[in-house]
C-alpha cells in the first residue's frame, strides 16, 4: 500500500473509535500519533532494504508482529509518563492497521493474502532488486499514476477517488485536526 492509503485507513479507524467510544473527534496530538504509527513500519524497513541494503526486503523489523508489541509498549511508557495514554492507543491502532493492511493488500491483485510480510525474522516475502529509496518510490509512484490514468475512470479509480474524498470529508467533519490548530496558532502569531 502507499503511505496515504495506510494513513487514510488508520485515520478512519481512529476517528471511528474516538467518535464512538470517546464521543469526540480525534485531537491534533492523537492525529499526529496516527500519522506516525501508520507510517513507521515503512519508515524503518524501506530505507533498511532500499537505501542501505541491510535487509532483503522492505518488510522486516518494522513490520514484524514480534517487534510491534515492543514498539507499542515503549510508546505507551512514554505516553503514560506524559499523562496521555490515548496517544499510545492512537499510535498502536495505526501501527497495527499498517501491518494488517500489508498482509491483506495483495488480495486487491490476487486471490491470496501475504502473512510473510509480518513474520520477520521467521519468514520474509521474496527479495526484490536493491535500488535506492528514490528509485523504488519513483517506480511505484509512476506505476500507480499510470494505473490511475491508463484506463480512464475505471471502477477501481472511481472507488479510490471516492474513498479519498470520503476520508477528507471525515477529517473535515472531525474539525481538520492538525491543520485547524496550525491555523489558530498562525492567526494568534500574526495578531500579536
Amino acid at each position: 500500500m502507499f503511505p496515504w492509503e495506510h494513513l487514510a485507513f488508520a485515520y478512519v479507524l481512529y476517528s471511528l473509535f474516538a467518535n464512538v467510544a470517546l464521543r469526540r473527534a480525534p485531537t491534533s496530538r492523537e492525529t499526529v500519533a496516527v500519522v506516525i504509527g501508520s507510517q513507521l513500519p515503512d519508515l524503518v524497513d524501506k530505507p533498511l532494504a532500499w537505501t542501505f541494503g541491510i535487509t532483503e526486503t522492505g518488510y522486516s523489523i518494522g513490520h514484524s508482529i514480534f517487534v510491534a508489541p515492543i514498539v507499542c509498549l515503549a510508546v505507551y511508557a512514554v505516553a503514560a509518563r506524559h499523562g496521555d495514554r490515548l496517544l499510545a492507543g492512537a499510535f498502536a491502532l495505526a501501527y497495527g492497521s499498517h501491518l494488517v493492511t500489508d498482509v491483506y493488500d495483495p488480495l486487491r491483485e490476487s486471490s491470496r493474502f501475504e502473512p510473510r510480510v509480518v513474520l520477520w525474522p521467521l519468514e520474509s516475502p521474496p527479495a526484490g532488486d536493491h535500488g535506492g529509496f528514490l528509485d523504488h518510490f519513483a517506480l511505484y509512484f509512476v506505476r500507480y499514476v499510470n494505473e490511475l490514468l491508463a484506463g480512464g475512470v475505471t471502477p477501481s479509480v472511481a472507488l479510490q477517488l471516492g474513498l479519498g474524498v470520503a476520508v477528507v470529508a471525515l477529517w473535515l467533519v472531525d474539525g481538520a485536526p492538525i491543520a485547524a490548530d496550525g491555523y489558530r496558532w498562525l492567526r494568534t502569531r500574526l495578531q500579536a
